[in-house]
């Protein structure tokens, strides 16, 4: 009965929400002399049958270009945990700036890349697209009916600018953390994919004490751009002999390589490049958030190598889980993505992502629901076992089943609306998979040992 309840309101059963609290239109705010924070807007987004308050901001540090963001203050009273969300690409239309009313009338779709102040006659387009409120609301869904607060915060790529500019978009959001009420500042987390992954991973190292986040998870995220340079100038011309499939690589990275060049001065080794702040020998030390790190070895947009370097440095708090192959790809037929099983696992992905944020920051009796696609979650979880079978290390498995059987857990079947217990469900396709035995009893104490063998 308890489930079916707990289903029920997940489909939409509304809830009160308390008043806004600490956050008024049109006032700007000096909680802390070095971060303004103005309300540009405020409005209220449907998701999951739920109203949700939002306000529109503008954050800014002396001395730095403004920084943009919608934020879900949580809607009860009290302290409540709280994610950051790190949006690179979105497009936003209600800062006020030339820019975004230039590029809201331009619409969706490829477009020059002439906003950036070093685009030219030979440089490449760059997609686009407008995220409203209301499509921000549904983003942040997951976080907001579990009472969390949501802070996204846009790098806008498209309004040109440098990587230290987004550096500097992501602390702007940490600030406003570390001062925002309603937040736990022991509970915070940072997600971020891409581009965005970089964001999420310096976002943590460069945020101030009072606000450093409790946990992150960033996929196939980029984090030494030096090394990155390596791979678009040396990896890829070895490896891909295809002259088209180069040039692909060549038109698709150069507004990114533009935009790093305009922070380091140029290419690494150059005179005058400077990228001391933008390796993995920089980023390492100062990452002191655990981070949970998903990304394919086939990946052609961030090499696996990114994570694996990095995960050497870092060391054990930074946990590594990689989506293998059994074979060597084809790089010279391979697309332009991070990967074909990011695609075909993205529910399974979305799932271990949201059971690892979930279970670090949810309450000590929360429910928590996670959501998933059954058919997919089993279909990775095979794969994890015929790579086991061949010797690959899927050490970072169990413990991510091991959170999918947190006691607190709930699994919403994202395409029947079924509910399920985590660790009956987990127990299941333990058994199926790895013919053994276990119950919801003791299935996480069993993977506490690993996957069985």
């Amino acid at each position: 009965m308890r489930t079916i309840l707990l289903a029920l309101a997940l489909l939409g059963c509304s809830a009160s929400a308390s008043d806004v609290e600490g956050v008024s239109p049109d006032t700007t705010e000096l909680a802390n002399p070095a971060l303004s924070v103005t309300v540009l807007g405020s409005g209220q987004a449907e998701a999951g049958g739920q109203l949700w308050q939002y306000h529109l901001l503008r954050l800014q540090e002396a001395g730095k270009a403004p920084t943009y963001a919608q934020w879900f203050p949580p809607r009860n009273p009290g302290l409540w945990p709280t994610m950051m969300l790190t949006r690179p690409y979105d497009g936003i239309t209600w800062t006020g700036e030339v820019v975004d009313q230039k590029w809201a009338l331009r619409g969706p779709g490829i477009h020059p890349d002439d906003s950036e102040p070093h685009h030219h006659a030979g440089s490449s387009a760059i997609a686009f697209s407008i995220s409203p409120p209301e499509f921000i609301a549904a983003e942040s869904f997951f976080y907001l009916f579990h009472d969390f607060g949501v802070l996204n915060v846009f790098g806008r790529f498209y309004a040109g600018g440098d990587i230290q500019n987004d550096r500097d978009d992501m602390h702007a959001g940490m600030r406003f953390l570390a001062q925002a009420p309603g937040v736990d500042r022991s509970r915070i987390g940072v997600h971020g994919g891409s581009w965005g992954g970089f964001e999420a991973l310096y976002a943590a190292a460069d945020a101030p004490v009072e606000a450093r986040p409790k946990v992150g998870v960033a996929l196939f995220p980029l984090s030494d751009f030096a090394r990155q340079y390596e791979y678009l100038t040396s990896v890829i011309p070895a490896r891909v002999s295809d002259p088209v499939v180069r040039n692909q690589y060549a038109t698709f990275f150069e507004p990114y390589l533009r935009r790093i060049n305009a922070t380091t001065g140029g290419a690494p080794g150059t005179a005058g490049a400077d990228y001391s702040r933008w390796t993995r020998e920089h980023l390492a030390p100062k990452l002191s958030t655990p981070f949970l790190v998903i990304h394919e070895d086939w990946d052609t947009l961030v090499p696996v190598e990114q994570t694996q370097t990095l995960a050497s440095l870092v060391g054990p708090s930074l946990t590594a889980l990689y989506l293998l192959h059994l074979d060597a790809p084809d790089w010279n037929t391979r697309g332009l993505d991070h990967g074909l099983l990011v695609g075909q696992y993205g529910h399974a992905v979305n799932t271990v992502t949201l059971g690892h944020l979930l279970t670090n920051l949810g309450g000590p009796s929360q429910v928590l629901f996670v959501p998933f696609v059954q058919d997919t979650l089993v279909a990775w979880l095979w794969e994890v076992r015929v790579l086991q079978y061949y010797g690959r290390d899927m050490s970072a498995v169990a413990p991510r089943l091991r959170e999918l059987a947190d006691p607190r857990v709930a699994l919403f079947e994202l395409t029947t609306g079924g509910v399920v217990l985590g660790a009956e469900w987990v127990a299941l396709a333990v058994n199926a998979l790895w013919g053994t035995q276990y119950t919801a009893a003791n299935i996480r104490e069993a993977l506490s040992a690993g996957l069985p063998p």
